[in-house]
């Protein structure tokens, strides 16, 4: 069977095209239509309103980008707080350094359901670690309401868009430094590098407004359009550049991880020239 193609309009723009040899699960949820299908070059992908999420085949680099860098910055983060995130790639991530609470809040639980009926892979056992805390709910409100403070929050969320479009604002940033321990962080997809650079500039312009160091980062995503992939890292201490290589290697050489390395950490930060003068422009 030489299968299908499934388009994903990335913007006005820009589009990719996935060959698919079946689909596994389709449903019309409260929030979006959710699909996942089977590639024969990405595995099982899991599909949201027409755009890949995620599939087998590279998601270790997004949720190893997106936990790690904040993670090992801190010099001992105990309480996550992951918004979205719902495939459980993010958490799985987590739940390799010694935290006492990872706590997941994802607002659709089709998400959840079918990424553990589909996409195992992904979040390993993850989901019934006893560390691990999943509550079905808005991460905004669940923001705004918890009594609970954390030492980092991951944003694993969907473009802005929806009920996604929220976690992008400069309200729900400040928020969340008010969740956070003295030295916290947080950690956001900042979207694509190649043609969505007016959102990273929007997330970092945001961020600044409640956090004094803010850095974005790189790493390539394969199934997403444009390929190269921004994230964004706010914290009220530790510079993630600044953390030690040696540090790096030391908390996480035992989780054989696939893409992660201190150099890997060193390079994410150094942004190409025309994306640091596009970024931070000279005054």
């Amino acid at each position: 069977m030489r299968g299908a193609w499934i388009i994903d309009q990335g913007s006005t723009d820009i589009t990719s095209a996935y060959r698919i040899t079946r689909r596994l699960h389709e449903e019309q949820t409260p929030y979006q239509y959710l699909e996942v299908y089977e590639s024969p070059l990405f595995g099982r992908m899991l599909v949201l309103d027409g755009a890949v999420q995620t599939t087998e085949a590279d998601e270790f680099i997004y949720h190893e980008m997106l936990a790690h860098p904040a993670l090992c910055t801190h010099p001992a983060p105990r309480r996550v707080l992951i918004v979205g995130g719902g495939d459980g790639g993010a958490l799985e991530e987590t739940l390799k350094h010694p935290v006492e609470r990872a706590t997941l809040v994802e607002i659709d639980e089709a998400v959840v359901r079918a990424s553990r009926a589909y996409l195992g892979a992904i979040a390993g056992d993850a989901f019934d670690d006893p560390r691990a805390e999943v509550v079905i709910g808005d991460g905004l409100a669940y923001v705004r309401e918890t009594a609970g403070r954390f030492d980092v929050v991951l944003v694993d969320s969907t473009d802005p868009e929806g009920p996604a479009a929220g976690l992008f604002s400069a309200e729900f940033y400040a928020q969340i430094a008010r969740r956070l321990e003295p030295g916290g962080l947080l950690a956001v997809q900042s979207g694509s590098a190649v043609y969505q650079r007016d959102l990273v500039t929007m997330v970092r312009r945001h961020l600044r407004a409640a956090f004094p160091v803010v850095r974005t980062y790189l790493a390539p995503v394969l199934a997403y359009p444009g390929v190269v992939w921004s994230f964004t890292i706010a914290s009220l201490g530790p510079d993630p550049r600044a953390v030690a290589p040696e540090e790096i290697a030391r908390r996480s050489g035992a989780w054989g991880l696939r893409y992660y390395t201190p150099a890997a950490h060193r390079a994410a930060f150094d942004l190409p020239p025309y994306l640091r003068s596009a970024l931070e422009p000279e005054p």
